[in-house]
């Protein structure tokens, strides 16, 4: 018995149990430090957050009002303002209605201008009337025009004005400072939109937290229709009473057992506080229960060393060994390494993969070799797309020529053309890409070109059926079949040219068809084409046929592909040819169903 007990005290087991015991016993005494540290970490580094988040929204909020304050101080020496207010009397009925219709469009650019603009209005009291972005001309009445009297004379802290509900801005002409005895002229007034600033008060705060913007007198927040009843907002405000202006940091307030991180910030030229608050617990609550797991995890963890330091030596260690040191011949070269296993257990398969591995690791060596060339030859010819000085400096020119015509319209449609263009080309992501913006991109290539050839050409594409909006395929396909169609076959076009982009699917074959009335092709280039598609062999210099030809069959089969022939209009037809795959054809399948 003593000799057996020596036995078990050194034997590898005992040595694998006491090894994950002293591993892992420290590092659960670290745990509930490191947990404590972790907290402290992650509030010090949300508030942080808050106070930076809190900072660039207030400032793009405090320029939004400020501008939109300057844009109708602007509109203080307007024309045809001052003809209504001023000079009315002597203007006939319809030329103070085309005045006022002209002003109402100036109103109307002052609402576009502004984001957060609801509604512009002017109220001009010595025509009793108010000329609005909703209507053009309603009736103001003497209540009104004194109510404006008395608000002119009320003291403001702040240029926004909350009444019954409505968050306004106002310019009195003349104000109160320059002429306190004289009844105003007008007064311009924008309604800043109540449901834009929640929209940006919910977009500051997430979707764990809340947001408000705060006055001594009324209060916005972002998730509550009535804002009064944000306890948290109205906390806020009280700080803001009691500390002065000039404030901004971080406060964490208690409210229902719950404690909240705060941070808000003053903002002087409203005399307004933008504040966004998060729950704590939902920062903080996965590391306070981390203590409570740590010591269930401890207790589970000790039975669980007893079995694994068993298992790991009688069941896994020494296949693993053995299979380890297989792969070490095999990463020397040795490509005739064979496995076996008695025990039917995963090693087993594990072991009969390895087998079926090495024996096709030749047969894969070259055409992954094959598939790499043709890989840096595609990415070297998207280069190629991506930089052509010709396209780029026929674009620029045309864009130039319709901007010194004035046709702006043209201008920025081009505009978004080119832009939808270049993105797409230049955007660094993976060769494959959705056929939806495949065909999207082609679409705009085509209409850059339909301007480039001033109408000369009509240009037809399908739609694209919703069963094959995600279906992938490789990137640039598309483009430079279409641009040979311009390059060589419509280039001399002079009227009548045609070009169509067609679509035919099946259950498990898609055929994209590019057809023109240009030129054509000979018939000894057709058939030199299509020795060359049929060709296995990799050639140097691969042109864009070529190149979109190559990666379908990497990508789809040997069965894909390009054809060329002579189209119905004499000019050339390229089939694009792509044989699904029974993945492909299961997602098509799905696809259908779905619609």
């Amino acid at each position: 018995m003593k000799l057996n007990w020596q036995k078990w005290w050194f034997s590898i087991f005992t040595k694998l149990l006491a090894m994950f015991f002293i591993v892992v016993l420290p590092v659960y005494a670290l745990a509930i430090q490191m947990n404590d540290l972790g907290a402290q970490i992650v509030r010090d580094e949300v508030s942080n957050s808050l106070l930076s988040q809190i900072h660039f929204y207030s400032n793009s909020l405090n320029k939004e009002i400020d501008r939109m304050v300057r844009l109708q101080r602007e509109y203080v020496n307007d024309n045809d303002l001052t003809s209504l207010s001023v000079i009315a009397e002597g203007l006939t009925f319809y030329e103070r209605t085309a005045q006022m219709k002209q002003f109402q469009q100036k109103l109307e650019l002052m609402k576009s201008s502004g984001i957060y603009v609801k509604k512009a209005s002017v109220y001009i009291p010595p025509i009793q009337r108010i000329i609005s972005t909703d209507e053009l001309s309603e009736a103001l009445s003497p209540e009104m025009t004194n109510g404006l009297k008395v608000e002119r004379e009320l003291p403001h802290t702040s240029p926004l004005m909350y009444k019954d509900g409505r968050l306004l801005l106002r310019e009195y002409y003349p104000s109160l400072p320059v002429s306190a005895q004289r009844d105003p002229l007008f007064v311009l007034e924008t309604e800043v939109s109540v449901d834009e600033l929640r929209l940006f008060l919910r977009q500051i705060s997430g979707s764990k937290g809340g947001a408000a913007l705060l006055h001594t007198s009324w209060i916005i927040a972002g998730e509550q229709k009535q804002p009064e009843l944000d306890p948290i907002a109205a906390n806020v405000r009280s700080w803001v009473t009691n500390k002065g202006d000039g404030m901004q940091g971080i406060e964490t307030i208690t409210l229902n057992k719950q404690s909240y991180i705060t941070a808000y910030e003053y903002l002087p030229d409203t005399d307004t506080t933008l504040m966004v608050y998060v729950q704590e617990a939902d920062l903080l609550g996965p590391l306070n229960k981390y203590k409570s797991y740590i010591i269930l995890m401890s207790i589970v963890t000790v039975v669980l060393i007893i079995f694994v330091s068993y298992w790991v030596y009688k069941v896994i260690h020494k296949p693993l060994t053995k299979m380890v040191r297989a792969f070490r011949k095999v990463e020397s070269g040795n490509l005739s390494v064979s496995l076996h296993h008695k025990s039917r257990d995963e090693f087993s398969y594990l072991y009969h993969q390895f087998n079926m591995m090495t024996a096709k690791l030749n047969t894969l060596v070259y055409e992954v070799y094959e598939q790499k060339l043709q890989t840096q030859q595609a990415e070297l010819n998207q280069l190629q797309s991506q930089i052509n000085p010709h396209f780029l400096y026929n674009s620029l020119y045309l864009l130039y020529r319709m901007t010194k015509a004035e046709d702006y319209e043209n201008s920025l449609r081009f505009t978004k053309y080119l832009g939808d263009y270049f993105r797409y080309i230049t955007k660094k992501t993976g060769d494959d890409v959705r056929l939806a913006d495949e065909w999207h991109h082609v679409r705009m290539y085509m209409e850059i070109q339909n301007v480039r050839f001033s109408n000369r050409v009509q240009v037809s594409i399908d739609e694209l059926p919703e069963a094959l909006l995600s279906f992938q395929v490789p990137r640039l396909i598309l483009q430079p079949l279409v641009e040979n169609a311009y390059n060589y076959g419509l280039e001399h076009t002079i009227t009548d040219g045609k070009l169509s982009v067609t679509l035919e699917s099946g259950p498990d074959e898609l055929r994209i068809i590019i057809e023109d009335n240009g030129a054509g092709m000979s018939e000894t280039d057709l058939t030199n084409w299509r020795s060359r598609l049929s060709s296995k062999q990799v050639n140097a210099e691969v042109s864009g046929i070529m190149n979109v030809h190559r990666r379908l069959q990497l990508k789809f089969g040997e069965q894909s592909g390009i054809t060329l022939s002579t189209g119905l209009q004499g000019g050339l037809q390229v089939v694009m040819n792509i044989q699904m795959t029974k993945e492909q054809e299961g997602q098509h399948a799905a696809l259908d169903a779905g619609r």
